[in-house]
């Protein structure tokens, strides 16, 4: 995977209950699914985190770049710029912190925005920054990158950065969960073939593949971990096509497809994107027609599809709550727009 294409590509469970969530006029209406807009955002609306309490985060773009925002419980959405020229927002913890990265004349660079408004940037290596996610404690974690090549990087609370490689020289890491434990992919020099990774609190490192990993082929990408050390993502099968995959923290691996997936190649399939603490999944798939829907995947194994309207042609979930809420973006006629979705 080329670093640019990573970029472009990108590139929890606390004090949230049903009781608070009835009082807010989202949790009132009967609506399951939710649709919503950022004023002015006419290259689209994309969510990419939902915290327990249910606020939103995502960025939306427009002729004049791209954006960051914050959607609150009642529908009110902030929007902001970490930078000059373009920000996006990665994930959101559940005091409302959010992380990401943004761009200016000198190059990329990771940021944390506090709950109140102020940020503050992350440089963790010489040549850029792209921050992935933060965890309930406020530690971050992403990539950075040298000449040397890609590494991953963890940020402790007091802003102490500690860089590390699962297998040098490209490791991407994608998620923390609230033990400080890192999941991610990593690929050797010259190598077409990447592995998935989980690095425990005190830097130990594990390295896995999925079931068509074999020799020098083969493509795993883990994309989030719970509170509980459970690991979601995709590989890769012989025809290329994404399948789903949970490992549990002893690593056990079960594959699944969400019913109706495609497996005639990429992109036909199933893509779990994010993982609760009830070891909840959701995602998207594509199905022989190459039309992509969501889905939920629950701790029993069973899946639901869904589409956010009858209009909708790719719908993309990117993050659960503890709650089961789910936030992502799909595509109509229209453009894309963002969607929070009740269980």
């Amino acid at each position: 995977m080329k670093p640019r294409d990573f970029v472009l590509f990108g590139a929890m469970t606390l004090f949230a209950t049903l009781g608070v969530k009835a009082q807010t006029p989202e949790w009132k209406t009967k609506e399951q699914i939710i649709i919503f807009d950022v004023s002015g955002a006419s290259g689209g609306t994309f969510p990419r985190s939902i915290n327990p309490r249910g606020e939103v985060t995502g960025s939306t773009f427009s002729g004049a770049g791209s954006h960051g925002f914050v959607r609150d419980i009642d529908g009110r959405i902030t929007t902001f710029d970490a930078g000059p020229i373009g920000t996006i927002t990665v994930s959101i913890n559940p005091s409302g912190e959010i992380t990401g990265y943004y761009s200016d004349v000198s190059g990329t660079h990771g940021f944390v925005r506090a709950a109140g408004g102020t940020i503050t940037t992350i440089d963790a290596g010489p040549d850029g920054t792209l921050a992935q996610s933060i965890n309930p404690r406020g530690e971050v974690t992403g990539i950075t990158f040298s000449g040397a090549g890609y590494h991953g990087f963890v940020r402790d609370i007091d802003g102490r950065i500690t860089t590390f490689d699962a297998v040098p020289p490209f490791t991407f890491p994608t998620s923390i969960n609230s033990r400080g434990e890192i999941t991610g992919f990593t690929a050797e020099l010259n190598s077409t073939m990447t592995h998935g990774f989980v690095r425990d609190k005190d830097g130990s490192t594990t390295i896995f593949d999925g079931p068509y990993s074999t020799g020098s082929t083969g493509i795993t990408v883990p994309l989030s971990i719970n509170s509980g050390g459970e690991i979601t993502g995709y590989y890769k099968d012989l025809n290329g096509a994404p399948r789903g995959f949970l490992r549990a923290p002893d690593g056990t691996i079960t594959t699944f497809d969400a019913p109706g997936a495609g497996h005639s190649g990429f992109p036909s399939g199933t893509t779990p994107s994010s993982i609760n603490s009830g070891d909840e999944i959701t995602g998207s798939y594509s199905d022989a027609s190459f039309k992509t829907h969501g889905f939920i995947r629950d701790k029993d194994g069973a899946i639901t599809s869904f589409d956010p309207t009858s209009g909708s042609y790719r719908t993309y979930p990117q993050s659960i709550n503890s709650s089961g809420e789910v936030a992502g973006y799909y595509q109509d006629a229209s453009g894309v727009h963002g969607f929070l979705r009740k269980p």
